[in-house]
């Protein structure tokens, strides 16, 4: 069944993070990909509310947010996958320097 999440991140509270919590919800890929950033706590931000909206949209809220990862085609643009799910999804995440906010269709 079709669904829609949305997610707003603070990008101030993903200036200091530990390794556990990293470990816990960002893929090796994903903590890589933002610490090449000048503002890695942006793509955190984003990489976070992407997650927290693919889990509204599919209404499952037994999936680990690690089992969500992000990444980017080489246009850019990003799409997300579940660990060991065929599940497709529309997405779209933006950022600026103080707020990150995700769209997840599922479909």
């Amino acid at each position: 069944m079709p669904g829609i999440g949305i997610d707003i991140a603070e990008v101030k509270r993903f200036r200091r993070l530990s390794r556990r919590f990293l470990n816990r919800v960002y893929t090796d890929e994903e903590i890589a990909y933002c610490n090449k950033s000048s503002r890695p706590e942006m793509h955190f931000a984003a990489r976070f509310a992407a997650k927290e909206a693919v889990i509204k949209a599919t209404t499952k809220t037994d999936i680990a947010l690690k089992d969500i990862y992000v990444q980017n085609r080489a246009s850019g643009a990003p799409e997300v996958f579940i660990k060991g799910k065929k599940k497709k999804f529309h997405i779209s995440i933006s950022h600026t320097k103080d707020i990150a906010v995700a769209v997840v269709i599922s479909l």
